[in-house]
Formats: structure tokens, C-alpha cells, sequence
């Protein structure tokens, strides 16, 4: 069946919500309301989206379509990034359960907020560590979050490539197993982490750097990463036009999509190439044609 994909346009901003646009890929362009950190519902059968949620860097939460509000860190009784009870730092990602029925929210500093149906399962505060700061800081911000199949478990990754299972999503390496040292040291990382994906049935994720380079750990498959495309990461002689923002999986698991900041799509394995931003006559970054703003995610 064939599958389409959404990638997400930063436009605006009001105070720290941002506002962005939704380019649909695989069936008809749409554009709506959308959030950095949101991610659409999709149905149990993968059908298209019904609904999807908006979150914001302050842990403000909006709905669209046929999607529930079930709180937001205002709910818990913060106000933001500032104000008499601040979050101790911005959200930067949100995961939806699998029956739509509530998600998560992870800020930079490890810290998880869960709503609705979702489960709590532990926070990198949890393993003792103290956020960005204090005795025991994390070694770099986290940058995403992935549910286990059945909700009742996620990872967290940071910046620097460190997993952090929690619940039932168990832990099956990172780029540290890999012999690399996180953003410094003897064998750093070539560009930061920037997301991370489970596979179909959670016995494996994939994580991807802002080069476009792709690792694959339990179950997950490589199916290759720009490098394989004969480009250079974000210099050297064939670099990258821009950097990659996210990643998202087939639904079997056999294949990938990447997505630049300039929205251009690299699909690898069994993930077919839909279009990108070019396909709509945009021209990136710059140029004649260029988009309103860069492309900060996308969504399957």
C-alpha cells in the first residue's frame, strides 16, 4: 500500500509557539497549523491521518481534526519557559500512543510528560541524572522520543547519540556501542543526532544525524543514508544543500525516508520517493522559489 508522508515547515512564530506548515506527499497537498514537535495520529490500519496534535516549546498543546486534548504542562500546573513555576527546559518533541487516546512530551532535558492514556515510565531525572545542569548533567540535550509499539515504554536520545529506554522499550545500543564518542572526544559523531525511530514490533530503532548519516540497532535494518548516495555530509566535496531533520520508517520496517532542512527527501530500502519540496516547484532555501521558512520534521 502505498504510504504518504508529511513534511513540517516552520513559518512563524507567536511568543514560543511556533506555528508551521504541513506539505502532505503521496496523496493531496494539504496545509494546516502544525508545531516542530508535533506528530499526525494515524489509525491503527496506517491509514491517513485523521488528526494530529501541536506542541510548543513552553509545553502548550493544540489539537486539529478528530484528535483529543488531553493536557499540557500548563495542565500540571508550569507556565512555560517562564513565570512563577517554568519548565526547567523547552519541549522539543511529542509522541502520540497508538490509539490516539494521549501522548508524551519530552523536553531538553530529559524531563517526560505524559497525558491521557500514556503512561509515565521513568525520565533520565529517574537514572539520577539532574537535567542540564547540577551534579549530575546529562552529557547533552535530548532531542527526541519514540514509544514502543504498545505504548507502555519509549527511548530517549540526546544530541550526542546516548539512548535511554524506559518501560519496556528495551536498550539495543547506541552510537557510544558503536565506538563513538558522542560530539567530542577521540571519535566523534561527524553532526549531531537528530531524532530517533522505532521499528514495526520495538525490538530495534534507528537514530539519524543532522549529516544524514543513518544507525541501526536490534532489529533495525540498514538501508543506507546520503553518504550511500554518494554526498558528503554537511561539507567535504559533495555536501549535503542543508541538514537532515528527521526520519521516518515504512511500515514495514524495510525502508526509510529522510528529510532536510531545505526539504529534500532521500528514501532508502522499501520507502519509494513520493516528491519533496522541489516537486512542488520550491527551490529550498534560497533561490527563485524558496520555501517560507526551513522544514523541521516529517511524519509518516
Amino acid at each position: 500500500m502505498r504510504q504518504r508522508v508529511w513534511l513540517k515547515v516552520m513559518k512563524a512564530s507567536v511568543g514560543t509557539i511556533g506555528l508551521a506548515g504541513l506539505i502532505a506527499f503521496g496523496g493531496s497537498v494539504t496545509a494546516s497549523a502544525l508545531s516542530s514537535s508535533s506528530t499526525p495520529t494515524v489509525s491503527s490500519s496506517g491509514a491517513a491521518a485523521v488528526g494530529y496534535h501541536l506542541a510548543a516549546a513552553d509545553g502548550g498543546v493544540f489539537t486539529f481534526g478528530a484528535t483529543g486534548f488531553y493536557g499540557s504542562t500548563y495542565s500540571d500546573g508550569l507556565t512555560g519557559l517562564s513565570g512563577s513555576h517554568p519548565l526547567n527546559a523547552p519541549i522539543v518533541g511529542i509522541a502520540e500512543m497508538g490509539s490516539g487516546k494521549g501522548y508524551w512530551m519530552v523536553a531538553a532535558d530529559g524531563g517526560v510528560f505524559n497525558f491521557g492514556s500514556a503512561g509515565f515510565y521513568g525520565s533520565t531525572y529517574a537514572l539520577g541524572l539532574t537535567g542540564l545542569s547540577g551534579s549530575h548533567p546529562l552529557g547533552s540535550p535530548v532531542v527526541g522520543i519514540a514509544p514502543t509499539p504498545d505504548g507502555k515504554g519509549y527511548w530517549l536520545v540526546t544530541k550526542a547519540g546516548h539512548v535511554y529506554g524506559f518501560g519496556d522499550a528495551s536498550f539495543h545500543g547506541d552510537t557510544y556501542s558503536d565506538g563513538l564518542t558522542g560530539l567530542s572526544g577521540s571519535h566523534p559523531l561527524s553532526a549531531p543526532i537528530v531524532g530517533i525511530q522505532s521499528t514495526p514490533n520495538g525490538q530495534g530503532y534507528w537514530l539519524v544525524a543532522a549529516d544524514g548519516g543513518v544507525f541501526n540497532f536490534g532489529n533495525a535494518g540498514f538501508y543506507g543514508n546520503t553518504y550511500s548516495d554518494g554526498l558528503t555530509g554537511l561539507n567535504g566535496s559533495h555536501p549535503l544543500v542543508s541538514a537532515v531533520v528527521g526520519m521516518v520508517p515504512t511500515a514495514n520496517g524495510q525502508g526509510y525516508w529522510l528529510a532536510t532542512k531545505a526539504g529534500f527527501i532521500y528514501s532508502f530500502g522499501s520507502a519509494d520517493f513520493l516528491g519533496d519540496s522541489s516537486s512542488l516547484g520550491l527551490t529550498g532555501l534560497g533561490g527563485p522559489s524558496p520555501l517560507a521558512a526551513p522544514i523541521v520534521g516529517i511524519a509518516e
